[in-house]
């Protein structure tokens, strides 16, 4: 009786361990290092660009005359003394010099009748002279102060004017167009030419916001590539529009290149890769963790539920890209089942 006990009491254990093995699976198995977890599928976004100068500019006369000499031609850089046009000054430097004589005359004039007033105040003190004389030179010498003064400032602004009788743009600039030859006649409010700044470039591109919030989260510095000069560049988000185009429902932004080994000019094509969480919500696992069963493919959970999965391909680590409404990323499966 006690042997028929014992075996009794040996097989009751033996079933109690088997229904805590089978009622509590995923505790015992979470434990376990043959579970992995899966990781969103990364999706590589290609965006094409094309540079352009930091800033452009038009170049305008301020001035009507005869051009005499151009300086710079399409594609110079314009020099350091920035010189770049030069018009005839014949004109308005006769206007000076004739200013210049009329404020002498206008000089000799004031010492003169500055002398006679002197003198005629001291003759009115021995009234040997009338009030009337000494307040006819004052008033002389009043009128010839004034218009010295109204001459003088004509002649500061036809010196201005002589300034801008030679055209200048910002140092290092380069020609963009030039509308004018040496011995044209410009007038005033007519272009010269377009400039451009191409030591710093600009590359305009139209994101999402969650392309732009991926750009943030990066620092605002990508790597764009050069294809046709097969070269890459570091380049910084520069500016923001605080608006979207209704239409493509994009951002307009603006990445900047300051330096690189190339060739600065505009119209380069520009290449911008964003690595994005796939939309379509497809994840990575390891190659081990995916069960083939005819022609099915079947993750397994730590519970032991088989998840049919859709194979997309193989990532560049040898692991698999997989898709189902039953997958998530952040869920855990066995790695080996």
């Amino acid at each position: 009786m006690k042997i028929k006990s014992s075996c009794v009491d040996f097989l009751l254990s033996f079933i109690l361990l088997t229904l805590i093995n089978l009622a509590y699976p995923v505790t015992l198995m979470a434990s376990s290092p043959d579970i992995f977890e899966a990781v969103a599928a990364p999706r590589m976004i290609s965006l094409t660009g094309f540079t352009r100068p930091r800033v452009e500019m038009t170049l305008v006369s301020e001035e009507s005359a005869m051009c005499i000499a151009v300086h710079a031609d399409v594609g110079d850089t314009i020099g350091s003394n920035g010189l770049f046009v030069n018009l005839d000054p014949k004109f308005i430097n006769l206007e000076i010099a004739q200013l210049k004589a009329d404020i002498n005359r206008l000089k000799s004039d004031m010492n003169y009748y500055h002398k006679e007033a002197d003198r005629y105040i001291k003759l009115v003190k021995k009234n040997t002279a009338s009030q009337s004389e000494l307040d006819l030179h004052i008033r002389n010498l009043n009128s010839a102060e004034s218009l010295l003064r109204s001459t003088q400032l004509k002649l500061d602004v036809n010196k201005e004017h002589l300034r801008r009788y030679t055209l200048r743009a910002p140092a290092g600039w380069r020609v963009i167009k030039r509308y004018i030859e040496p011995g044209e006649w410009v007038t005033k409010g007519e272009k010269v030419a377009e400039l451009g700044n191409f030591k710093t470039l600009l590359v305009p591109y139209a994101l999402t916001v969650k392309e732009l919030e991926k750009i943030d989260s990066m620092g605002g510095k990508v790597t764009l590539d050069l294809p046709d000069i097969d070269k890459s560049v570091v380049a910084n988000l520069e500016r923001i529009s605080p608006d979207f185009d209704p239409e493509s429902r994009k951002i307009d932004v603006d990445f900047k290149i300051s330096s690189g080994d190339f060739n600065f000019r505009g119209g380069l094509r520009t290449e911008l890769k964003i690595e994005m969480v796939d939309p379509g919500g497809s994840v990575i696992v390891p190659t081990s963790a995916v069960v083939k069963t005819y022609d099915d493919y079947f993750l397994v959970r730590p519970d032991g539920v088989r998840v049919k999965v859709l194979i997309l391909g193989k990532t560049e680590d040898g692991k698999l890209r997989v898709s189902s409404r039953a997958v998530k990323a952040g869920q855990k499966f066995l790695l080996k089942p």
